[in-house]
């Protein structure tokens, strides 16, 4: 296995949100409004208020993620690519996410092998790919309790991580001037890209260890990019980050690799039904996971 693809397996999803955490692909039903990917009209119209033409780009910026959790859920596709030593992989998922309860289903496919992943009352699931031997024996799915996770403090493996941390890299952007690129259009519908970048200090919410750790992976700032349509809703997020360590569990590597994550969002207000796995079928690895981080710290 090439050096670009282990760290595509851990870095590419784990950076952001993203391995465990593939956000999802976006079939969205036309609106009839020549927009296409019923967004910008019927149901998301109920759910949102028009943009303020008025507003400023770091206006609008801050905004958006406020006025895309009113939607409710939605559908998303997310393609994360990570490029090292002149080779780059893509991970690609879909599925669907509530904003406001955090729950999701997903999966992710890369090389084709096939990860499904459920958030489900701040429990994270996931069930690896065919031929994964991680897990006991008679089991199919890893439970993660992400309370008793962020409780402990620590950074936690790079893999585990909640997709509703992804979307919320949107509601830290920088006190820095927010550029507007210009309008293009994101799957059909009309947007205004936004360039900014990602505050760290709010992002970490005063955690030092986390903020120490994070500068040290991907520096002082975390440029992002937003597609924002004419009532305020987010359609794409993008957040492009360069890791400065090699990728966990290898002791040699590029000191350097870059990872792109782009999200797009669709069809909100669509139905996000989640069940947890049965606990029969399920190992939970909380503990072990807390310890590890330990041990390493």
């Amino acid at each position: 296995m090439s050096r670009v693809s282990r760290l595509s397996r851990v870095t590419a999803c784990g950076a952001a949100g993203v391995l465990l955490a593939a956000v999802v692909t976006g079939c969205g039903s036309n609106d009839g409004d020549g927009d296409g990917d019923g967004g910008s009209g019927g149901k998301d119209a109920a759910r949102t208020k028009d943009k303020n033409p008025r507003q400023s780009p770091t206006q609008v910026v801050r905004t958006t993620n406020e006025k895309t959790s009113d939607a409710g859920s939605a559908r998303v596709e997310v393609a994360t690519t990570v490029s090292a030593k002149g080779e780059s992989e893509t991970v690609r998922g879909e599925g669907v996410m509530d904003f406001k309860g955090g729950e999701s289903r997903m999966t992710l496919g890369q090389a084709g092998e096939r990860l499904e992943q459920r958030v489900v009352d701040q429990a994270l699931y996931q069930k690896p790919p065919k031929g994964d031997n991680s897990l006991p024996q008679g089991k199919t799915w890893m439970k993660v309790d992400l309370e008793r996770l962020r409780a402990s403090g620590g950074t936690t493996d790079s893999r585990i991580s909640d997709p509703a941390d992804s979307f919320a890299y949107s509601k830290f952007p920088s006190d820095q001037e927010v550029q507007e690129v210009g309008e293009e259009r994101v799957r059909g519908v009309r947007t205004t890209h936004y360039r900014a970048a990602v505050d760290i200090d709010k992002l970490t919410k005063g955690n030092a260890e986390q903020k120490k750790q994070m500068r040290e992976q991907v520096g002082d700032t975390l440029p992002m990019d937003l597609w924002i349509d004419d009532k305020g809703v987010l359609r794409r997020h993008q957040l492009t980050m360069s890791i400065q360590k090699p990728a966990e569990g290898e002791t040699s590597g590029p000191a350097k690799a870059e990872v792109k994550i782009a999200m797009d969002f669709s069809d909100f207000g669509t139905e996000v039904n989640v069940e947890a796995p049965a606990a029969s079928d399920t190992a939970d690895v909380t503990t072990k996971l807390i310890e590890q981080d330990r041990q390493k710290a």
